[in-house]
């Protein structure tokens, strides 16, 4: 993780207190894989609550 990563991670963690690791989840996803990387987190949550969702094809 970069200098501006552990930035952003660290007033995330200020900020949102027990709500950061969701967003620190979403901020990497979208980092490193943009939409489709948010959408397979949100997806990743949603199965662990038993909801399947189809992403379908960009």
């Amino acid at each position: 993780m970069g200098e501006l990563d552990e930035l952003i991670t660290k007033l995330l963690k200020e900020r949102l207190g027990e709500d950061a690791e969701l967003a620190i989840k979403l901020y990497t996803a979208y980092k490193e894989r943009g939409r489709r990387g948010v959408l397979e987190v949100i997806n990743e949550i949603l199965r662990e609550v038993g909801v399947e969702v189809s992403m379908g094809e960009d």
